[in-house]
């Protein structure tokens, strides 16, 4: 077991490190920092109003699942970060520095690839039309956080599985 994990760590590490190599480039650079920023908790709540303005009904049906999800998303989310406690690849690899302020101390799980992951999963089963645009925005939310210095892929991984499985039992409860 203590093998397995020695390889996972290296491994993650290490695509970390290439994932990181990426940036210099100025348009990716802007695209990762907004992909970035789109994680942020503002961003769904813009998304949810304007779902209001543009089809209450529709609205009315998603936003208490949303709300139940992320309630139970951020509980277990800031369990595991303090529990876990796990540094920022930043403040344990040489080669990476951040190229944009962490929005706490730790890094395990991913809290934006979770909550993106929340959205994409709920709005996928209510317009499952549009199930691939969500799944790649919530992925390449958490692709920037890797990109942007600030998490290792386990945590972006493990923030994916946090937010759909909080949304799954979220719409199992209210939806």
């Amino acid at each position: 077991m203590k093998v397995f994990l020695t390889t996972m760590v290296q491994w993650d590490c290490a695509l970390c490190l290439r994932i990181f190599r990426l940036n210099g480039r100025t348009l990716l650079d802007a695209v990762m920092y907004g992909l970035s920023r789109l994680g942020d908790g503002y961003f769904y709540a813009l998304v949810g109003i304007v779902l209001f303005i543009v089809n209450t009904a529709l609205a009315i049906q998603i936003v208490p699942v949303l709300l139940f999800a992320f309630a139970l998303e951020l509980t277990l989310y800031k369990i595991l970060k303090n529990k876990t406690r796990r540094n920022r690849p930043f403040e344990i690899l040489p080669n990476i520095r951040f190229l944009m302020h962490p929005p706490d101390k730790f890094s395990f799980p991913s809290g934006h690839t979770s909550a993106a992951f929340v959205m994409a999963t709920i709005f996928s089963t209510f317009m499952p039309a549009l199930t691939l645009p969500f799944i790649l925005i919530a992925a390449l939310i958490g692709f920037s956080r890797i990109y942007n210095g600030l998490h290792f892929p386990s945590d972006v991984i493990a923030g994916m599985a946090l937010g759909v499985v909080c949304a799954k039992m979220s719409l199992s409860i209210i939806g």
